[in-house]
């Protein structure tokens, strides 16, 4: 049998769409903008480098743990090591060492060599030197800068008598602030002039002798230069490439001989007398350098990359990463700050979208799934050469989640002060849960409800007024709003406002109700909370009796009905209230109490309304018909004279706790309270 997931989607989609626009748009766009902007800010003063920083390092080394790549075969090293610096003697070398280096490999032919040491005085040895350099033709000489900052150019004795046949590369090379480097300048600017980097020009000595290679593979490098020089739109002369290291230049012993860079000990090379260490050379692009601890340390060439951080490497390995990436094009791309700019906004606004419908709970369980999500969608564009911001995005997402929790904070102080604080925490829980229904735009939209109001009203408070000083008026005044509200706060109530020295309360007036039985229950627990409100205000008068306070009787009018119930106010000063013909009942039945008052066991009064749905509950005393003021219908009305519910069912709040069905009858009433 086939199973059909469609109604199924189709609900979750309408449960979604339900959810988002219960939230509201407006609130998602504030919360979407509010992160898109922080982290925006954050990103354009820089503030998310020094993370991305330490991102462009473990993407590297995930890298080589799960995807390795390759040095380029076509990429060799000299080093001049501790060995070559034991055989040789100190630095500096007599360059005799140099001109028997080139000598000897011209037996394999090179493709192209690169000696990264700065030459900058004359030296006895240049002439001989100089000869090598033209009869290898394809050899690359260092140019660069001191400590201090000044050009250091080839000496004159070295250069003169080379002049087209070796070409100047500058050696000089950034540093971040942690040490690491991660970009390179192509070309280096000084005054008019620009000079090519070190690399750049190995590349084009390679591109110059490819014509005599069979084995090599062809890289157009001089029209990369020329793209460079005649569009600067393209190429710009001003901003460095981000350097995509193929590996550590110290590769452990286990490390396959296929991903570690070629890399021979000067001292091998000279000393190779059978030649089958220096074939490995043949064609190849070749670098000489210092790598001996002591000497990257004097010279300046020591560097740091995302697989050394701690114990630092020689700057020769930066300019063969920068060779191999010029080889294969695979410098780093970031994004252009336009497309970071959509990204952060996509993450943020997307972000809002998707955590604004969900509770704490899921929102913290989507941004524990997002985080390794976004990195690996950021580990595999990494993969590709395109480097996608790490921190930027995640800050927006993390501010989307504090701007989602900052607009809910709002929308629930919103919703809590229309209806000021007369509510118990079930009851505000229950509002909170219900919210969609209740607000639009941060008001709470009008609706016709079924619920039932209780009016409480002090008997002869115009007299007790007159004669209190105020002082004592209002202390008495507020406690005994104090004590009625707790016990209908306690029972599920809504204090809906204080008129004078009267209360309105309502029992299921927030959320349209259209079952009978949870209309039942908000009228029982009404009725509960008249009898529970003649209890407390025994203690009560007890209280004040023992501070010489005046007592207090009360009226109590309860009815069920129809109302309307919505935001009233201006925007200066806005409340939930209710309205309608409900109300007028049930304050017009409270003024009746006073007409009865030693007459009936309880100063209380339902309508026929409420006897429908509480008689089973309670044992009810029918009072007849009366005209109420201001209607032309008569009202049956009763009197409570005993609870016959059970006593836990005394205390629940209403809609909260459901109620047992019951059967029980309570004898001698009649079955039609309008008979």
């Amino acid at each position: 049998m086939r199973l059909s997931f469609h109604p199924i989607k189709a609900f979750a989609r309408s449960c979604w769409s339900d959810r988002t626009s219960a939230q509201g748009t407006p609130s998602v766009l504030v919360a979407g903008l509010a992160a898109t902007l922080l982290s925006v800010g954050l990103w354009a003063v820089g503030a998310w480098e020094p993370i991305e920083r330490v991102a462009y390092t473990s993407l590297f080394l995930v890298r080589d743990r799960l995807h390795p790549i390759q040095w380029d075969e076509r990429v060799a090293v000299i080093a001049i090591d501790e060995a070559s610096l034991a055989a040789y003697g100190a630095y500096p070398w007599s360059r005799d060492q140099y001109t028997q280096l080139l000598d000897r490999l011209m037996a394999v032919q090179p493709a192209a060599i690169g000696l990264g040491i700065l030459m900058p005085e004359a030296a006895s040895e240049d002439a001989q030197l100089a000869d090598s350099i033209r009869l290898s033709s394809n050899v690359v000489l260092a140019i660069g800068s001191d400590p201090y900052g000044n050009f250091l150019q080839v000496s004159p004795s070295l250069i003169g008598p080379t002049e087209g046949f070796v070409r100047l590369g500058h050696v000089n090379h950034l540093s971040d602030t942690d040490g690491l480097s991660r970009q390179a300048f192509l070309y280096e600017i000084e005054g008019t002039q620009i000079a090519a980097s070190f690399a750049i020009a190995i590349a084009e000595a390679y591109q110059h002798s490819l014509q005599n290679l069979i084995t090599a593979e062809p890289i157009d490098v001089p029209q990369i230069r020329s793209e460079f020089l005649t569009q600067p739109h393209r190429f710009d002369r001003t901003s460095p490439l981000w350097i995509n290291w193929p590996g550590a230049t110290r590769q452990p012993a286990a490390t396959s001989p296929q991903s570690q860079l070629t890399t021979l000990s000067f001292v091998d090379v000279l000393t190779d007398e059978d030649g089958d260490l220096i074939d490995q050379l043949q064609n190849k692009i070749v670098l000489l350098g210092y790598t001996s601890v002591g000497m990257v340390g004097e010279t300046r060439e020591a560097i740091r990359t995302p697989f050394e951080r701690r114990i630092p490497t020689a700057s020769i390995y930066l300019h063969a990463a920068i060779v191999d990436n010029l080889l294969n094009d695979r410098f780093l791309r970031r994004l252009a700050p336009g497309w970071a700019l959509v990204c952060i906004a996509l993450v943020g606004f997307g972000s809002s979208l998707v955590l604004k419908p969900l509770k704490v709970r899921g929102r913290l369980l989507v941004m524990l799934a997002a985080l390794p999500l976004w990195s690996a969608l950021v580990y595999g564009s990494f993969l590709t050469g395109l480097w996608l911001p790490v921190a930027a995005p995640m800050g927006a997402s993390v501010f989307a989640l504090m701007a989602c929790q900052f607009v809910e904070q709002r929308e629930r102080q919103t919703l809590m002060d229309l209806f000021q604080i007369n509510l118990s925490p079930e009851m505000a829980k229950f509002i909170w849960q219900h919210q969609q229904e209740l607000l639009t735009d941060g008001m709470i939209h009008s609706q016709t409800l079924r619920a039932t109001l209780l009016f409480v009203d002090i008997r002869g408070f115009s007299a007790i007024s007159e004669k209190l000083p105020s002082d004592i008026l209002l202390p008495w005044l507020n406690r005994y709003f104090e004590v009625m509200t707790d016990c209908i706060m306690a029972h599920g109530g809504i204090v809906d406002k204080y008129i004078g020295d009267s209360i309105m309360a309502a029992f299921g007036g927030l959320v349209t109700q259209t079952e009978e039985t949870t209309i039942r229950h908000s009228a029982i627990a009404a009725v509960h909370t008249s009898l529970a409100i003649i209890e407390r205000l025994q203690d009560l008068n007890a209280e004040f009796a023992a501070k010489d306070w005046p007592q207090i009787k009360l009226g109590i009018g309860i009815h069920t009905g129809t109302l309307v119930g919505g935001t009233v106010g201006s925007r200066h000063r806005a409340s939930y209230s209710l309205f309608g013909d409900t109300v007028n009942i049930a304050a017009r039945l409270q003024e009746v109490t006073k007409t009865m008052a030693g007459d009936i066991r309880y100063p209380i009064l339902l309508s026929d309304a409420t006897y429908e749905y509480v008689h089973t509950h309670f044992q009810l005393e029918k009072r007849g018909r009366i005209l109420l003021r201001g209607r032309t219908e008569e009202t049956t009305i009763f009197t409570p004279t005993d609870d016959l519910s059970p006593s836990w069912e005394r205390s629940a709040p209403a809609s909260l706790t459901p109620l047992p069905p019951t059967t029980r009858q309570v004898p001698n009433l009649p079955a039609n309270p309008a008979s």
